[in-house]
């Protein structure tokens, strides 16, 4: 179904352009404009088109703008649904476009601090929602995900890949469960993926709100911040080999401790190696992704297929997780004089 064909299910009136955006791994995104305003439509991710996350999108970003916060608003189709449906049976969501731009890198420790201002922000909206989220869709369960990895290895399917990622695999089955969050840590709700793409920036470089909200749920606040710190704490694209930036580190721990909510003494032992948690999982699922080819767009511009481009990403992830590791001790020291012991 062609765009002009899915928003013709919407009463938006003469429709102005409709813009591809050409960032994210998952949703196909534009940004549409139209007589009725500004919006961003979606093609959603067969794996994420399930009633139960389109219903804890909606509670999330309803409460968000309740509590004053920039946050898209579902526009539902002149039938009266909350998602478009194609010839196909793929889902196309519409929502209202929230003034501001995203970034794809980080370039300044600034850039990083407005970030860990925002997610602090966040988690402070949404500390009282009153919601029982309905997904289980496991984003940051790490156990699972390594699980998953080492199931897709011994599958006899994928016996003829096995070899791209048997050594990513068995250093990350090897590692991984060192570095598991205790399972008493608070349960919280979580936004589950800021990346920075994620972060909705204004003209003045102040982070205004966070966007993609099809990730919240109840977790540990520590695994937004881990996936903060692996995000925000490098260069360059997330298939590149980069270094870890502690100076941006030190700004995450600035911003937040400015406008997050207080984290318990628990959690607080956590931090520091939190960037490194997430940075390996997100190596797990593009491992599992190189065997299974199922889930992660990917750039046909610069690879041959998914697996290829998986496989740099897994690296990549692997190379900044061995970076964060030589500067634990200073990051655990910059945790303490930001946040207390």
């Amino acid at each position: 179904m062609s765009i002009p064909q899915v928003l013709h299910q919407y009463a938006l009136g003469p429709i102005q352009g409709a813009e591809l955006v050409v960032s994210g791994l998952m949703h196909q995104t534009w940004f549409v404009g139209a007589e009725a305003g500004e919006f961003v439509l979606q093609r959603l991710h067969h794996k994420l088109s399930t009633q139960a996350i389109l219903n804890d999108y909606a509670a999330v970003t309803e409460h968000l703008a309740a509590q004053g916060q920039a946050a898209p608003r579902l526009v539902p189709t002149a039938a009266g649904q909350r998602v478009a449906v194609d010839a196909d049976g793929a889902w196309w969501r519409l929502t209202t476009r929230v003034p501001g731009h995203t970034r794809s890198r980080v370039t300044c420790t600034a850039e990083a601090e407005q970030g860990a201002r925002a997610l602090g922000r966040f988690h402070r909206a949404v500390a009282n929602i009153e919601h029982r989220f309905e997904s289980d869709h496991p984003l940051h369960d790490t156990a699972g995900h390594l699980a998953r990895l080492q199931a897709a290895m011994g599958h006899p399917r994928f016996a003829s890949q096995r070899h791209l990622v048997a050594d990513a695999a068995g250093f990350m089955s090897d590692t991984l469960p060192t570095l598991m969050l205790p399972p008493d840590l608070p349960r919280r709700v979580v936004h589950g993926d800021p990346k920075i793409s994620n972060v909705l920036f204004n003209e003045a470089g102040a982070a205004v709100g966070l966007i993609d909200l099809d990730t919240c749920n109840t977790h540990s606040w520590l695994v937004d911040l881990g996936d903060a710190v692996r995000s925000w704490c490098r260069n360059g694209r997330e298939d590149e080999d980069e270094a870890f930036h502690l100076d941006r580190f030190e700004a995450i721990l600035r911003g937040y401790a400015a406008e997050g909510p207080a984290l318990t003494a628990a959690e607080k032992a956590c931090v520091a190696g939190a960037g490194r948690l997430i940075t390996l999982e997100l190596a797990s699922r593009f491992a599992r992704d190189v065997l299974e080819d199922d889930y992660f767009a990917y750039d046909a511009t610069r690879y041959p297929d998914r697996r290829a481009h998986n496989l740099a990403r897994t690296h990549a992830m692997l190379h900044l997780a061995a970076d964060m590791a030589t500067h634990h001790d200073a990051m655990q020291a910059l945790v303490h004089q930001y946040l207390g012991g």
